[in-house]
């Protein structure tokens, strides 16, 4: 059985009853319309949780109320230039091979620095948080590169899949050719102690693998593979693993969680912590403003544990509405990638959707005590500078990708290749 009938390859007439009356033109640009607006209004909605869930940190340790907020009102406005170079630069030169060169300089440059820190010990510009080393910090700013490098590395999967494409590889070859890219990334990410974002990586180069025309036998035995290592290393952890280590101990508090619903005062305090929070929201919550995690109860609550926030004091129905808007962004993704014409298109839209929704799904798992504290923030919702230009960057391209998607037909592979 292969994805090739059930994914990303819509046929002509499918494409036309989804149009219906409408011009090409017209749909494109309502669909295009509608995943910015919902993009922008949930950043706006993320100042409004931010400037609740972070007022009380911010007194006590910038002794103004509004520092975090500020900060992120600044990243928002920033965030404009990322998200229109998006929109502007035509998603295709992103294929060129000075593109792919220069990502390749960057990622090298960046994750080199990381390393070079934590060898020679720069903990001034290479500092350790939270137990991982994945921070450059100059100054003026300080920014996480293994959050932004995700668009590369989507570029690299898509144009290593369009390849595929165009050579007619089948099945195995195509998970080999991109094997490489993986491996570099996510052990480059692993060794700077950063699990949850390594985690992140692997789920974008799976989803990725699974809407190209892989048969599902070979991607279920991708996945095993790397189902077997990842028990084996938790079971290694919890049983064997050095207690003293950062994450050892997350991924403990995260099984004794889970097995016997202890969540201890420790590493297991977030969690129980955020469940409280969650809880006490019930179905219309507290009210902006009148929950009581952020009073140094749940640590960093505006960062990695918004949605916690937004439990809390807009209860089920906010997360639901919240959740709801995650959901139309998601699902126009997809569908911009099962139109677009061009093949590298569609792998970077489905690239680009599968990162989204994965650190969505990441984020609210942690969140819920289903997976061990990550550290991986909640898209345009979480507080911070380089995940929220980061993700109107990928939204930019995903509209530039959209504008284009039903401008010409597909070519077959020996067209592609003769070109």
């Amino acid at each position: 059985m292969k994805i090739k009938k059930q994914s990303l390859y819509k046929k002509n007439f499918e494409i036309e009853e989804e149009i219906g009356n409408r011009s090409i033109n017209s749909f494109v640009k309502i669909r295009g319309a509608i995943l910015i607006i919902v993009t922008l209004s949930l950043a706006i909605f993320s100042l409004l949780n931010i400037a609740s869930a972070s007022f009380y940190t911010s007194m006590i340790k910038h002794k103004t109320e509004y520092f975090f907020v500020k900060r992120q009102a600044i990243f928002l406005l920033l965030g404009i230039v990322p998200l229109f170079l998006g929109l502007r630069i035509n998603f295709k030169r992103y294929e060129k091979k000075l593109i792919i060169t220069l990502i390749f300089i960057i990622t090298f440059l960046l994750f080199g620095i990381i390393a070079l820190g934590g060898i020679i010990n720069l903990d001034k510009y290479v500092p350790i948080v939270n137990g991982s080393r994945r921070w450059i910090n100059l100054k003026i700013i300080r920014f996480q590169p293994s959050e932004f490098l995700k668009i590369g590395y989507i570029i690299l999967i898509a144009k290593g899949l369009h390849a595929c494409k165009t050579k007619k590889f089948k099945n195995m070859n195509v998970i080999w050719t991109v094997t490489p890219i993986i491996l570099f990334f996510v052990l480059s990410v692993f060794f700077q102690r950063d699990l949850g974002t390594a985690l992140h990586y692997i789920a974008i180069s799976l989803i990725m693998l699974f809407f190209s025309e892989i048969e599902l036998k070979n991607i279920y035995k991708f996945i095993a593979i790397i189902f077997i290592v990842g028990m084996t290393y938790g079971s290694y952890v919890y049983f064997m693993g050095d207690k003293d280590f950062y994450r050892n101990r997350r991924i403990i508090a995260y099984v004794d969680g889970v097995i016997y619903d202890e969540y201890d005062n420790g590493d297991g305090y977030q969690i129980k912590q955020s469940l409280i929070a969650i809880g006490n929201g019930g179905l219309f919550g507290k009210g902006l403003g009148n929950g009581t995690q952020k009073y140094s109860y749940l640590p960093e609550i505006h960062t990695d544990f918004i949605m916690a926030s937004v439990g809390e004091e807009w209860g089920f129905v906010g997360v639901s509405i919240m959740l709801l808007a995650y959901i139309i962004i998601l699902l126009i993704g997809v569908a911009i990638a099962k139109s677009t014409c061009d093949y590298f298109g569609k792998y970077l839209a489905i690239g680009i959707t599968g990162s989204i929704f994965s650190q969505i799904i990441m984020n609210v798992y942690v969140v819920t005590g289903l997976i061990p504290v990550t550290g991986i923030p909640l898209p345009l919702m979480s507080y911070g500078g380089t995940s929220l230009w980061t993700t109107l960057f990928s939204i930019g391209i995903l509209y530039n990708i959209n504008k284009h998607s039903l401008r010409e037909e597909p070519k077959d592979a020996n067209q592609e290749e003769r070109s």
